[in-house]
């Protein structure tokens, strides 16, 4: 169960999002911070700096008595808050002023700028002291005409002190998250990823059991897993379908070959008597032959059927009146219907043109008429019809013979199926069969219906030409 858990997809996948989550996270996170103490440490540097630029004015109004004069005013409270140092050229304090609360250890923490006493034109230069775990100071330098400096500062709170509550906000929510998107991420994949463990079950039981009817349970929703099951589903149908036809047409090859071998097996015997009159051997040899023939026949039908459902049947396709075939067949087996007293009608009244091999597709008609022959009485009618509509060129073969059963219209066309009442008739059962072979492999259909006066109507449609 662990191993299954560890491996599992879903868990997988909710621990790569949860980190990719935390990771994003974190780096949104990293710049709001670094973005809100940037904005706390440029409001305390203006504030400071503006402080500079007022007591540079009163300076260069004054000199150090004006400074010193607005320093003990009482119109700006607030400057006793601050700390204020002159430095002349020689970087000699010649004004200090400092907060009560200010000891001289403290101020001599304070930097003096290295350019103190060089007449040039600099601008204010701000910078953060440390003082201790909870303060700073913040100092501005503000360079004078005369090559005086103005240093203005004042206390103001440590930053990792002052954002110390956003972290521990963001730690204990994002670990809260973080957790809860592990959870809730595991618990959603694991239902996303629940018809791959459908699939994967009844996959097993497949290669467990060899039971081919296993389905996986069918999804109703539109997902892209979902239409995954059903066509797995119905591929599994399909592969269920085709081991069954093959299941089938083996029991039935093995079944249909055993008579003509056994035949074969007899007449080579009696071939081999060596007081047999031999005018009776070259006969029993010629009747070797003959059933050697039709099994061979039979082989190369099988074959021709297998590579025509597996598209490898090779088509010569020409562009030809289909009409033609039609001609050809009633030709091939005009002897057949007159020894039956069967007629044979043709309704073909326009030509229709259509591009296809005229050598498989003559085959298919010539086994529709030739089944149409077997099951037609004595003085009945075979009906060969050709026409052309939206849904293509259509071979219509009518007989009024007995017809299909209804229940046996799909089964007809599996290789060497034979109904009960066709027991007794010629073939190996094997017409129907490439007839439908070679319609689909020209992209075309054959269906059976029941024909307008009794008897079965084969249609054999082919694509509409383009």
């Amino acid at each position: 169960m662990f191993d299954r858990l560890r491996q599992s997809l879903a868990l997988r996948l909710a621990w790569q999002y949860a980190l990719m989550f935390a990771l994003c996270a974190a780096m949104l996170f990293g710049v709001l911070y670094w973005l809100l103490a940037r904005s706390l440490e440029r409001r305390d540097q203006e504030a400071v700096e503006q402080r500079a630029e007022d007591f540079a004015a009163a300076y260069q109004l004054g000199g150090p008595a004006g400074l010193s004069a607005l320093v003990h005013s009482d119109t700006a409270p607030d400057v006793r808050t601050l700390f204020l140092r002159l430095i002349s050229p020689a970087n000699g304090a010649v004004f200090m002023a400092a907060p009560p609360d200010w000891i001289e250890t403290q101020v001599e923490q304070i930097p003096v700028p290295e350019w103190a006493g060089i007449v040039a034109e600099r601008k204010t230069q701000t910078v953060r002291v440390p003082q201790n775990a909870l303060r700073d100071y913040t100092i501005a330098s503000h360079p004078l005409p005369d090559g005086w400096v103005l240093q203005v500062g004042r206390l103001t709170d440590s930053r990792p002190v002052l954002l110390a509550p956003l972290r521990r906000a963001f730690i204990g929510v994002g670990a809260a998250a973080l957790l809860f998107s592990v959870g809730g991420g595991t618990l959603l994949a694991w239902r996303a990823t629940r018809p791959l463990r459908l699939v994967s079950d009844t996959a097993r039981r497949i290669l467990e059991t060899g039971d081919l009817a296993a389905r996986v349970p069918g999804p109703a929703g539109s997902g892209e897993l979902d239409v995954l099951v059903r066509q797995l589903n119905t591929l599994l149908g399909r592969n269920e379908a085709h081991v069954r036809v093959l299941r089938d047409t083996l029991d039935n090859l093995a079944h249909d070959l055993r008579t003509p071998l056994t035949r074969l097996r007899g007449t080579a015997e009696l071939a081999m008597q060596d007081n047999g009159d031999p005018a009776e051997a070259r006969g029993a040899l010629a009747d070797c032959v003959n059933e050697s023939d039709r099994l061979l026949h039979l082989l190369e039908t099988l074959l021709d059927i297998s590579a025509a459902e597996g598209g490898a049947l090779k088509l010569n396709r020409t562009r030809f009146d289909l009409r033609s075939l039609v001609d050809r067949a009633a030709d091939l087996y005009r002897e057949v219907a007159e020894e039956e007293n069967i007629a044979v009608v043709i309704e073909a009244p326009v030509a229709v043109d259509v591009d296809a091999d005229s050598i498989r597709l003559g085959q298919a008609i010539n086994n529709l008429f030739d089944n149409a022959l077997k099951y037609t009485p004595a003085g009945g009618r075979v009906t060969l019809a050709v026409s052309s509509d939206d849904a293509g060129p259509t071979v219509m073969v009518t007989d009024n013979g007995p017809g299909v059963p209804e229940k046996e219209r799909t089964a007809i066309f599996r290789r060497l199926y034979r109904t009960d009442s066709s027991r007794t008739q010629r073939g190996f059962g094997l017409g129907l069969s490439l007839a439908k072979a070679i319609a689909e492999a020209h992209g075309g259909t054959i269906t059976v219906d029941d024909a307008p006066g009794g008897g079965a109507c084969f249609k054999l449609t082919l694509p509409a030409n383009r």
